[in-house]
This record gives structure tokens, C-alpha cells and sequence, in this order.
């Protein structure tokens, strides 16, 4: 398996999430703020980017678990950033609102970025076991497409809404 797959965020989900994939084979990247939290990835065999766009840089999708879209935003929203994630897919896993997922996917589309939204429904520690489940909001085809990726991740995997990221519907 030679996808090259970017986790941008390495706190307890992230490293979970970047360690499943590189376990199951794939080209894995992992940049975090705070480079400590990126050592045991280091040291298991992950790639470790200094920086954000070198990590984009590296990858064919890219995940994002970090605090959530706020936090998000700078990261991401920078235009040599903006032009590295054209062509690729962002999922984003943090978390957030209806609205902001709305809002992320807006962003996306017109710069050529394929967008997927996800929550992520569980524990780090059940990542790469089959108690794990994540709940996805996209276009039917990109899900189908990166489904191979993400399924390391969690057995049961759902995509809610076929058109536009509107996972996190208000109760």
C-alpha cells in the first residue's frame, strides 16, 4: 500500500489515528505544534513533518484531529497551504458544529479541495479495533474512493449526507 496519508494533530486521537494507518501499511505523516507528541510516532517509523506544509506536502489526504474547526483554521487557511491541498482530500475529524462543517466544506470546494467531515464516535484506544466507529459527511463518491483509508481507522464507517457536509445536524 503506497497512499500517502498526512494526520495533522498527534494528541491521544491523532497518534491513535496516524498509528493505525501507518500499521496497515500506508505512507504516513504526522505534524503536531508541539513536536514531543510526535515521538513515540517517530519512533514506531511514522515520518514527523516540521511543518504543516511540508506534512500537506507529503500526502494524498489529509486528516485533521485536533481541538476543533477554530483551531483548525490557521493551520489550514494560509494560501501556500491552500494551493498544497488542492487536488487532495481533507477529512476533517475535529471537532465542531453543523455549522462550521458547512462552513469548512464552502472553503473547500472552490479552492479544488475534496472534503470529507467526520466524527469520530469512540475512545482513542479503540482505534484499528472493530468497537471503533466513525460517522462521515460527503459526496457518496470521494467517501467510496478514501474508504480504503479510512477503514484502518474503524470497523463500522457511515456516511450520513450524500451532498454536503451536514453531519452535525442541531438536536
Amino acid at each position: 500500500m503506497n497512499q500517502k496519508v498526512t494526520v495533522i494533530g498527534a494528541g491521544r486521537m491523532g497518534s491513535a489515528l496516524a498509528a493505525a494507518l501507518y500499521k496497515r501499511g500506508f505512507d504516513t505523516t504526522v505534524w503536531n505544534r508541539t513536536w514531543s507528541k510526535t515521538e513515540s510516532l517517530s519512533r514506531l517509523g511514522l515520518r514527523v513533518a516540521p511543518s504543516v506544509l511540508e506534512a500537506v506536502g507529503n500526502a494524498e489526504i489529509v486528516i485533521v484531529n485536533i481541538n476543533n474547526y477554530e483551531s483548525t483554521h490557521p493551520l489550514v487557511r494560509q494560501p501556500a497551504i491552500e494551493s498544497a491541498l488542492r487536488g487532495k482530500v481533507l477529512v476533517q475529524l475535529s471537532s465542531g458544529s453543523p455549522d462550521e462543517a458547512r462552513e469548512m466544506e464552502s472553503w473547500a470546494r472552490p479552492l479544488g479541495i475534496d472534503y470529507l467531515d467526520g466524527a469520530i464516535m469512540n475512545y482513542p484506544v479503540d482505534i484499528g479495533k472493530p468497537e471503533g466507529t466513525v460517522l462521515y459527511s460527503g459526496p457518496d463518491e470521494l467517501f467510496n474512493r478514501v474508504k480504503p483509508v479510512l477503514l484502518p481507522l474503524v470497523t463500522t464507517q457511515s456516511l450520513l449526507e450524500r451532498k454536503s457536509a451536514r453531519l452535525r445536524q442541531p438536536m
